[in-house]
């Protein structure tokens, strides 16, 4: 996969058409992001809402057991999931899912509702751990609850243990 550095630390893919809702071009996670994911990720059971460049998908899995991704992104679908290690699992469609896993990762549609929505599933499926990508956007951390803790990376990761 030919992902490009960001001025921000994170990754681009030259060939990206863009977010399915938004048009805009995906972005990566950060280096320093991917090391807290893998450690938080370490030994579990994980499921991701959005692939995305799979930039975190592979961080999860250097140390997860399993990961299971979702992306209804067909773009996606095509040009990063063949690239994935073999502890992940890719789903096109939420129904797809397990009923549970011990971490979920939350960096999917960024919108208000989309952000609400995923909060809500991650909540239902996640025995010990959420986390979410980009909380250093307002949309984003509007969603966090008081019981969240924010660890201050380049978009900001947030962590709710159960």
């Amino acid at each position: 996969m030919m992902l490009e550095p960001h001025s921000t630390g994170s990754y681009r893919h030259p060939d990206d058409p863009g977010e399915p809702t938004t048009g805009e071009p995906r972005l990566s996670i950060t280096d320093q992001e991917a090391a807290i994911l893998s450690v938080l990720a370490k030994g579990r059971t994980v499921i991701e809402f959005g692939t995305g460049l799979g930039v975190s998908t592979k961080a999860l899995a250097q140390t997860a057991e399993l990961v299971c991704t979702v992306d209804v992104d067909e773009w996606v679908q095509e040009t990063i999931w063949p690239d994935l290690p073999d502890n992940v699992v890719c789903h096109s469609q939420r129904a797809e899912l397990p009923t549970e896993a011990e971490m979920v990762f939350i960096d999917g549609d960024h919108s208000l509702e989309g952000t609400r929505a995923d909060v809500r599933d991650a909540m239902r499926l996640a025995t010990r751990l959420v986390v979410m990508h980009d909380v250093a956007s307002d949309v984003v951390r509007s969603v966090c609850g008081p019981d969240w803790l924010f660890i201050p990376t380049t978009h900001g990761l947030g962590v709710l243990w159960r």
